[in-house]
């Protein structure tokens, strides 16, 4: 049952505290957090289904947990997407630019109302199918494409009025 756990871990444990991270926006408490979904899977090993991907049952623990936190912790700003940029760029103005250009989605993410933002951060961020997603937040498919479809249009909105 340990081995099972720790390829979950080794899979999804940078993909889990990215989608805590920009819950939380405190690293901190994303490991927190992260740690308690394995922790919770752990406890829960018997339940998982083995012939299924590992994926969204722990994203559906992980989300789970982040919300619960948003609900005590109310909502608090996300930490910057700069947590999440792995390219380096070679001009100074490049990174300036980029930089901008990350706060001010970061920023936009955090004023998308959380049906939104979820389905948003579990495809962006822990890159998930929309048949992980919906699996993970127990939803239809057709109501995962919707929110998604809907949440892009009203980032782009956010998004074109900052740069008015």
């Amino acid at each position: 049952m340990q081995e099972i756990l720790q390829e979950m871990v080794e899979e999804y444990s940078d993909k889990i505290y990215r989608l805590a991270l920009r819950y939380t926006g405190d690293r901190e408490q994303a490991r927190d957090l992260a740690q308690e979904t394995f922790l919770r899977a752990y406890k829960n090993l018997d339940k998982f289904d083995r012939s299924k991907n590992a994926g969204p049952w722990l994203f559906k623990i992980a989300t789970n947990l982040c919300r619960n936190w948003l609900r005590d912790n109310r909502e608090v700003p996300m930490e910057s997407l700069d947590e999440f940029n792995t390219r380096a760029e070679n001009s100074p103005e490049t990174i300036v630019i980029r930089k901008e250009d990350e706060r001010e989605l970061a920023e936009a993410l955090d004023r998308l109302p959380l049906m939104y933002r979820e389905v948003i951060l579990l495809k962006h961020t822990a890159d998930m199918s929309y048949a992980e997603i919906a699996d993970a937040l127990g939803l239809e498919l057709s109501l995962v494409r919707n929110r998604l479809y809907r949440g892009r249009m009203l980032l782009r909105e956010l998004l074109e009025r900052e740069s008015e």
